[in-house]
């Protein structure tokens, strides 16, 4: 016996019916007939589906065996990953101290700076860590990680040289703000560093970007941080975040004519990311932040905005998270700050209260550590129709309970089917054309 998948999105745009299941991916527009199937497939009047019809909707995944519980098999799935001894992560904070002064950012600007001591201690612990494993993946945080880009560079090299003598793979990263991120850093952090990408904010336009992520001394950063990810997009894969919320909303447009005229399409990453409130974070920021459903709209406002300047934003289709959720809640990832304390999420970084442990003495706070590893999905995700693709979110937003706000998937994954839709049907007019 069979039944529809819960994992089914029917939705349609006035002239068209699609089918989209977030499980397998499967995405279709249905014509008359499959329409009428689908919608006895809904009413549970299965028997009355044509076969033909039957064999291809199982085949999609929009029809599974009524014995199969979708929902377990991702709890299967995400704990095979997160408690998988093949993996070490870290994120580590070189410092806790910055060149800028953004009044969103959540961390103290502490002068915490990795010393000999703690440096000989913290390659200790990862080279402990790595045994077993088969790949570590390493992204260097802060405060600005390029403030000690010498510390980066001496770690790296015997790190590499460690997994290149016990055959493990690595992956290693960076997020940084960008002002310090020169073509002869870049090529340090790629040659000897063997760092693939960085992250890189922008604030929208020069204007608003400017009025909040500024330096120290309160200049604007902006064109400098634009020069650089000029001259280094070709030796690193560039993602461009954009936070987003009440103050600059309106300036993000003027971001794509920039990237245009400064011949970066195709050539960098960019994503949109909401501005949040989290504990620590300076009251006054709660006050900009966007609601999750308004941020949706927004987000969707700015994809069209950037198609019709012609800025390739990507096909941007909703992939299944498989078992990820967070490295907060893997069993082999920790965040490191350059006091040599660990922390599961980095939005703790700097927070002594909030440590798991540290470098030399280990885990010293089993209970907090546990009531990471061990979050499970929040109870209203289990009826969700697009829970692969979001995977709960945030599990630092929902740890304390139902009361947190959806990805925004939640209230704009019709449109961003749609604009998916339309892109590849003008594909394969131009390619029948050509």
């Amino acid at each position: 016996m069979y039944t529809a998948s819960k994992f089914n999105l029917y939705f349609d745009d006035g002239d068209s019916n699609f089918l989209f299941n977030s499980h397998t991916g499967a995405f279709v527009s249905l014509d008359t007939e499959y329409q009428s199937s689908v919608r006895l497939l809904k009413e549970g009047r299965l028997k009355e589906i044509p076969v033909i019809h039957v064999d291809k909707l199982k085949e999609a995944g929009f029809m599974i065996g009524k014995e199969v519980n979708e929902n377990l098999f991702y709890t299967y799935i995400t704990n095979k990953s997160k408690y998988s001894e093949q993996f070490l992560g870290l994120t580590i904070a070189t410092t806790l101290q910055c060149n800028f002064r953004c009044p969103y950012c959540y961390e103290e600007h502490l002068d915490s700076y990795f010393d000999e001591n703690k440096e000989q201690a913290l390659l200790e612990f990862i080279k402990n860590h790595m045994v077993g494993k088969e790949t570590l993946s390493i992204t260097w945080y802060g405060g600005e990680p390029l403030l000690q880009k010498e510390m980066i560079r001496r770690v790296s090299k015997e790190l590499i040289a460690e997994c290149d003598e016990k055959n493990i793979n690595y992956n290693f990263s960076m997020v940084s703000n960008g002002y310090l991120l020169s073509r002869k850093v870049a090529e340090m952090l790629v040659n000897e560093c063997k760092v693939t990408s960085v992250q890189i904010t922008l604030d929208g336009g020069p204007d608003t970007h400017d009025q909040t992520r500024y330096l120290r001394s309160g200049d604007g950063t902006f064109h400098k941080i634009m020069e650089n990810i000029k001259d280094v997009y070709d030796l690193l894969n560039i993602v461009i975040r954009v936070n987003v919320s009440q103050n600059n909303v309106e300036d993000v447009h003027k971001l794509f004519p920039i990237l245009l005229e400064n011949n970066l399409n195709k050539k960098v990453g960019l994503y949109f990311a909401p501005v949040t409130s989290h504990e620590g974070t300076c009251q006054s920021v709660s006050e900009s932040c966007l609601l999750t459903e308004e941020f949706s709209k927004w987000e969707m406002e700015l994809i069209k905005h950037a198609d019709l300047l012609g800025f390739d934003m990507g096909k941007m289709y909703p992939s299944n998270l498989g078992g990820s959720v967070c490295t907060a809640v893997n069993n082999n990832s920790f965040v490191i700050d350059s006091e040599g304390d660990l922390f599961k999420c980095w939005n703790e970084v700097g927070k002594k209260e909030l440590r798991v442990g540290s470098i030399t003495e280990g885990l010293a706070n089993a209970a907090r550590y546990v009531e990471w590893v061990e979050w499970q999905f929040p109870d209203k995700c289990n009826e969700c129709s697009i829970f692969p693709l979001c995977k709960g979110r945030c599990p630092d937003m929902s740890r304390n309970g139902e009361d947190f706000e959806c990805n925004q998937l939640k209230y704009n994954i019709v449109e961003r089917l749609l604009r998916f839709y339309k892109l590849k049907s003008s594909s394969e007019l131009q390619e029948q054309g050509s």
